[in-house]
């Protein structure tokens, strides 16, 4: 009775290593968690070392900021005519991948620049980053949009939690590696190595991007729309935001994102140059980043669908505050690994109450056009929030800055709770 139990379960799992043998459905979903593997390791490469290594290049605070926060203001402006672009698109698997192309192509170009060292590297490097946002803003758009064709809505959400647990454990493995790697061979090759491996990843998940097959009842090429005049978007926009719990939501949260983003263009700076940390450290404390994010997931998923969101959001905000406020006290750079693990936990509970309450304040008749308006708002605090980091850390020091984030996130909590918000999707 066990061996025949055992030799089902083996043929049910054989048949997800012939893809062909599945129904169109499954078979999404396999190429689908291939290319979100791919995804991670490219990831846990160009993407978590990117800043580290022009801070080791020699980049200023300003242009440490500048890579965070030029790339968001041009997502911020481009986000909305990237939805109308896709919106126009009656093969989005095909478009996302063309667009994949020119997003993988600076990858690539950042890997091969520091062959030409008579080239000012960092202003070029932040030069791509820039570019690029534009490949980001689309590629949001259009990824959503094929979820939502290929991935029947019943299934969405465990498909979802199934691509951020992938997404996180590859990353996490790629990160220790990829630290590892950096810390063991000179420098710049070692850099290009990771960066190069990255590029061949991201790469290799477009053959299994273009795989997806939309289901007949699931095309949307009906749906397609002709471009409004310009003046006419900009009136449609403006009357589809004016909805009183869409408002208090992005003026609250955006108090939180400040909070999480004042400080994102210094933590290089104060690992290398105020604790000395090698690639090696860093890359620790991205891994353990990741098994935080996979166990803050589970464990605040669980939380909020028997409590809601409200309270969850309460501990998750302040939670998210403690992770500057402990790398300021910090002694070395052995502490950083047990400090990400604070940030890894809490930030999913304010990522997973922070998605179901957009979609709760979000009309069906109107959710596009309102997530393509949080993006917009979203990136622009990306864009302002580092560069004023930045000057703040010229007036208080890098510590300075931390304390002031951990205040910043207090003020949230306050809003939060006296705006109530995420009650509306509980």
């Amino acid at each position: 009775m066990q061996l025949s139990a055992v030799t089902r379960g083996l043929r049910a799992n054989a048949r997800w290593l012939r893809p062909e043998q599945l129904s169109l459905e499954n078979r999404n979903i396999f190429y689908f968690t291939l290319d979100t593997a791919l995804q991670g390791l490219m990831m846990g490469g160009i993407f978590s070392f990117i800043s580290v290594f022009i801070v080791r290049l020699g980049a200023t605070e300003i242009q440490t900021g500048l890579l965070t926060s030029l790339p968001a203001i041009v997502m911020a402006l481009a986000s909305i005519p990237s939805g109308q672009v896709v919106q126009r698109q009656r093969d989005l698997v095909r478009f996302t991948n063309i667009v994949r192309i020119f997003h993988r192509g600076s990858v690539l170009l950042v890997t091969l620049l520091p062959f030409m060292r008579s080239l000012p590297l960092i202003q070029i490097i932040i030069a791509i980053w820039t570019v690029k946002a534009i490949a980001n803003a689309l590629l949001e758009s259009s990824w959503m949009a094929v979820i939502a064709e290929v991935i029947p809505a019943h299934r969405r959400a465990s498909v979802n939690g199934m691509r951020w647990t992938v997404m996180s454990i590859v990353t996490a493995v790629a990160v220790a590696v990829f630290g590892f790697v950096l810390d063991r061979m000179p420098f710049p090759l070692n850099y290009q190595i990771v960066f190069l491996i990255s590029f061949i990843g991201g790469s290799a998940g477009m053959i299994y991007w273009g795989k997806l097959e939309v289901p007949e009842s699931m095309r949307t090429d009906h749906l397609v729309s002709e471009p409004k005049p310009w003046r006419e978007q900009v009136r449609s926009y403006w009357q589809t935001i004016q909805l009183p719990a869409f408002v208090r939501f992005e003026l609250t949260t955006a108090i939180l994102r400040l909070g999480m983003n004042l400080p994102t263009a210094l933590y290089s700076i104060y690992w290398i140059r105020r604790l000395y940390a090698s690639d090696l450290w860093i890359g620790w404390h991205s891994t353990t980043n990741q098994v935080a994010t996979i166990l803050g997931y589970t464990i605040w998923g669980r939380i909020i669908s028997r409590k809601g969101h409200f309270k969850p959001l309460l501990i998750c905000a302040a939670g998210t505050g403690l992770y500057p406020v402990l790398m300021a006290l910090v002694p070395n750079q052995v502490w950083l690994p047990l400090v990400s693990i604070v940030q890894g936990f809490f930030i999913t509970g304010v990522n997973l109450s922070f998605f179901d309450t957009l979609l709760a304040v979000c009309p069906a008749d109107r959710r596009p056009s309102l997530i393509a308006v949080n993006t917009m708002l979203a990136s622009s605090m990306m864009f302002a929030a580092p560069i004023l980091g930045t000057l703040l850390a010229g007036w208080v020091d890098l510590r300075g800055v931390f304390f002031i984030t951990g205040g910043v996130h207090l003020v949230a909590v306050l809003c939060f709770w006296l705006f109530r918000v995420a009650a509306e999707s509980d």
